[in-house]
């Protein structure tokens, strides 16, 4: 299977909060791009749904983001280890924190 993405990914562990309306779920951020970002968490949504997300940097700046899922997986529990459950967010908005969010990697140096 090809790889679609145009952008290299980073590495990064942040804790992020998502959902619709209210911000009910939970999850990880696993790596980002400038363009978006995995979130490992057993709530997901289906593709082409936008959703809204807070992500909360180590030292605790918070990020806000309109975000559309571009993929989902469903992983079993037991082979978390192996296959991980989350979803493939690209970046509609920065609705907060677009500088700290760009900061997390010099995205323009590349």
């Amino acid at each position: 299977m090809s790889d679609s993405r145009c952008e290299k990914r980073y590495k990064k562990r942040l804790s992020v909060k998502f959902g619709h309306d209210k911000l009910d779920h939970i999850g990880y951020l696993s790596d980002i791009s400038s363009q978006g970002f995995f979130v490992e968490s057993r709530a997901i949504y289906k593709s082409g749904v936008v959703i809204n997300l807070e992500l909360t940097t180590r030292d605790g700046a918070k990020i806000l983001v309109e975000g559309k899922v571009q993929w989902s997986k469903k992983g079993n529990p037991r082979l978390n280890h192996i296959m991980k459950s989350g979803m493939g967010i690209y970046i509609q908005e920065f609705l907060k924190g677009e500088d700290a969010y760009l900061s997390l990697h010099d995205f323009k140096e590349e």
